[in-house]
């Protein structure tokens, strides 16, 4: 069952870690990171830090302490709040050993606050920078190690703004929080939604029977998932995944990763019309574009239009997807930088910034997203960007999931790998697949080697993108720990 936040018990806690954070000698503009689940403490803490004029740095639980020890390293904050639970007192105490050579920051635990008997509302205030507060956002780091996105107080208001404006939020709804809070779109929907007025309920964990149930039980009205999150709603007995009470739920917003045709076409006749919405943004951006739930089977294979304020740029070389750049009111200030304590602006004169995203927008004014920049495979002197060849992959039945890497060859330069997950119980073939993809694809982009995996095998950040380095060098492992590799002959 969701937890639901006691407005009253939020306050009283508020004010008593504020008060502890001032004896700390905590200054505004120092940066207080928060280890800790979707829990109410969590909460608290995002609004204590923000009154008091700190810097948010969110960190998830489930880090390993390596992991946690950089983030640690790279943002120095002078404490880190947690939550009092052993197993995360136990990683942040162990990522902290890892830092001698640095400052250390103090280790503070959250007051454990239990959840209501009720559903209550905070009080609606536009969204300012005093009551929003700046963060320090780590990236989910599928490029390499995760960077500092230096978001100040007002440019997350600005965007907890768009968001309230977007969906509609208001004091009539009730917020279902289903993925970390530690993490970019998660928080800036609670902050908007709370903001707006809206209840709050909160899911420790997610599964796909205990969301249906938390939805029916609250009557939640919006929320936030990711794709894999919506796969797997759709992949219950459809006895159990049917009968559930979902007539509550009046706007499923979804992003963090491609979404296939399939799976937007399924999900559109399960959440009936007017419900599913998507967008496209990073944690350096903000929102850029949405795809609204009248556009989900007209523009299946665009983001959407970008919403109003933003400015978006595509530059072009010769036939090629161009380079995508962003400028709004939501972009970051930039990347920290530990060693100079500078902020520095990674994009353009003019206010623009990329984040290595390719595309190319249509007549219409939709954006369609065609690859990473960093992905691209070059195959015999041939660009293939992995995410066409995924798209086309996912358009067959029986494929669940795949995920398309570049690998080493001496031949081709790089040659084009796909781990394709198949349908449970399905006999799909490497030749059927190829098959398939032969009335999709030129002949250099189809895979010359195909893989069936498991869904476990597909590694993924917590938002639910495919990790396309971490699967290369899987299959890399496969390739030296056996001569034949069992992933790719399975």
């Amino acid at each position: 069952m969701p937890i639901l936040l006691d407005e009253a018990a939020l306050a009283r806690a508020k004010n008593t870690l504020l008060t502890s954070l001032a004896s700390r000698g905590v200054r505004p503009g120092d940066r207080v990171a928060v280890l800790a689940g979707n829990c109410p403490d969590m909460v608290v803490a995002r609004e204590a830090l923000a009154e008091a004029g700190l810097a948010m740095v969110p960190l998830d639980p489930r880090l390993a302490p390596p992991e946690l020890a950089f983030v640690l390293v790279h943002a120095r904050p002078v404490v880190v709040l947690h939550q009092s639970t052993g197993a995360v007192e136990l990683a942040a105490g162990k990522a902290i050993d890892r830092i001698l050579p640095f400052r250390r920051p103090q280790l503070v635990p959250l007051e454990p606050i239990g959840g209501g008997s009720a559903l209550s509302r905070p009080p609606p205030r536009a969204p300012t920078p005093e009551s929003i507060g700046a963060t320090l956002l780590y990236t989910s780091g599928t490029t390499g190690r995760p960077k500092g996105c230096v978001r100040a107080a007002e440019q997350e208001a600005a965007r907890a703004r768009e968001i309230i404006e977007t969906y509609s939020i208001s004091d009539q709804d009730v917020h279902l929080v289903a993925c970390p809070l530690a993490y970019s779109a998660p928080h800036s929907f609670l902050r908007a939604a709370r903001a707006a007025g809206a209840a709050t309920a909160l899911l420790p964990r997610f599964t796909a029977a205990g969301f249906l149930e938390a939805v029916a039980a609250c009557r939640a009205t919006l929320a936030f998932l990711v794709p894999t999150q919506l796969q797997r709603l759709l992949s219950l007995p459809p006895e159990l995944r049917d009968a559930a009470d979902r007539s509550s739920l009046r706007a499923v917003v979804v992003a963090g990763a491609p979404m296939s045709a399939a799976l937007r076409r399924a999900a559109v006749a399960w959440l009936g019309p007017g419900t599913l919405w998507e967008f496209y943004g990073s944690s350096e951006t903000g929102t850029i574009s949405v795809l609204r739930p009248d556009a989900q089977l007209l523009h299946p294979d665009s983001v959407g239009r970008a919403v109003a304020g933003v400015d978006l740029r595509v530059e072009h070389t010769a036939d090629a997807p161009g380079e995508i750049f962003v400028r709004s009111s939501t972009v970051m200030s930039g990347y920290w930088n530990p060693i100079t304590g500078a902020v520095e602006w990674p994009g353009t004169d003019d206010g623009f910034v990329s984040v290595g995203d390719l595309g190319h927008i249509d007549k219409s004014g939709y954006l369609h997203l065609v690859d990473r920049l960093h992905d691209t495979i070059i195959t015999g002197g041939v660009n293939v960007y992995p995410a066409e060849v995924e798209r086309a992959l996912a358009l067959h039945p029986d494929v669940e999931a795949a995920v398309v890497i570049g690998m080493a060859d001496a031949e081709w330069g790089q040659r084009v790998v796909a781990l394709v997950v198949r349908a449970d119980g399905s006999p799909l073939s490497e030749e059927a697949l190829r098959q398939h993809l032969r009335g999709n694809l030129a002949p250099h982009k189809i895979p010359k080697q195909i893989g069936f995996v498991g869904h476990e095998e597909i590694p993924r950040t917590p938002s639910g993108k495919p990790m396309r380095r971490a699967a290369a060098a899987l299959v890399r492992r496969a390739q030296r720990d056996t001569e034949k590799n069992p992933k790719l002959n399975r």
